[in-house]
């Protein structure tokens, strides 16, 4: 089994349910398949007011359940899923994640778990024992590489216990940028970039030689869409220069092409347009990997939870 059908399986080794929800600081998507043939059978991008929804790793992620849930009933009445499992895309704030790499691995899950606790804790020496760690163990001739992430048990149960009161069941829950990964045919490109661009946040992996190799997730300090387009765009491009260094530097590979979903409801051609100005490097559209009849701009809202079931 591959890397990319691996990921299918990073969070649950559970069959994945038919629905997907992304939560966003500005927006909730969903999709929902068949359940005969998997296709997509419905979907929705829904706004929602800003503060409703405040990506945290340490403190519960949802500020106004009332508002959150008014905005909600419209697109989960179109699912039409009630009492059913779904999986769920929480924001990259909301979690850590690293890739690890091994010349040994323990095979007891207890003593996993304890070596991935260890070395996350260097990372983060204040790590509570309050949090969920996932993981997956990816191997080459080399080296065993680890993907981990980390969440507070009470900011992922709190997003569980409001889609409980919806009647909506949270099977899987996930990270946007590992699900936009199954996109991606790896042993294709080889060494590449995949970026995603919230409102809020900016998440990057590195693939070289067809694995993992870095996982960065930075927070974008802008408050409107005008100081996104220049404040924001300018540290999304410094901190792409300064991982095609530390690239360079550590696994002496040279990047090919930059793959990147823009989560914006407005201004993504003028996001993507100015990228490629200040980068010298050929950008990617993810969106142009969802082969479904969508929109250009649903094509790029919804391919991490395309990605996540498809």
């Amino acid at each position: 089994m591959n890397f990319v059908h691996k990921l299918k399986d990073f969070f649950s080794a559970q069959p994945l349910p038919h629905s997907a929800l992304q939560v966003t600081s500005s927006y909730i998507s969903g999709i929902h398949l068949s359940a005969k043939d998997r296709k997509l059978k419905s979907h929705f991008v829904l706004p929602i007011a800003r503060g409703i929804i405040q990506p945290s790793f340490e403190k519960a992620n949802i500020k106004d359940s009332s508002l959150l849930q008014k905005a909600l009933q419209e697109g989960v009445e179109k699912f039409n899923v009630y009492g059913q499992s779904v999986a769920l895309l929480l924001p990259e704030l909301s979690q850590r994640s690293f890739v690890f790499s091994f010349d040994s691995f323990p095979a007891n899950s207890k003593e996993k778990e304890q070596l991935i606790r260890f070395r996350i804790k260097k990372h983060m020496p204040l790590l509570s024992e309050d949090v969920r760690i996932s993981y997956d163990m990816l191997q080459s001739k080399e080296t065993k590489k680890i993907i981990s992430s980390v969440a507070r048990s009470a900011v992922v149960s709190d997003y569980e216990n409001f889609f409980g009161q919806l009647r909506l069941k949270i099977k899987d829950v996930g990270l946007p940028l590992l699900a936009l990964s199954h996109l991606l045919n790896w042993q294709e490109e080889k060494d590449f970039f995949l970026i995603n661009i919230e409102k809020d946040s900016f998440g990057l992996l590195a693939v070289t030689n067809a694995m993992p190799s870095f996982y960065r997730q930075k927070p974008l300090m802008v408050r409107d869409e005008k100081s996104f387009l220049s404040i924001g765009i300018q540290n999304i491009v410094q901190e792409i220069e300064n991982t095609v260094q530390f690239i360079q530097d550590k696994e002496k590979k040279e990047i090919a092409s930059l793959w990147i979903r823009i989560g914006l409801l407005d201004s993504q051609e003028d996001v993507l347009s100015s990228l490629e100005s200040r980068l010298n490097m050929p950008i990617q559209n993810t969106g142009t990997l969802v082969g479904l009849h969508l929109s250009r701009q649903e094509k790029m809202i919804l391919s991490p939870l395309i990605g996540k079931l498809l």
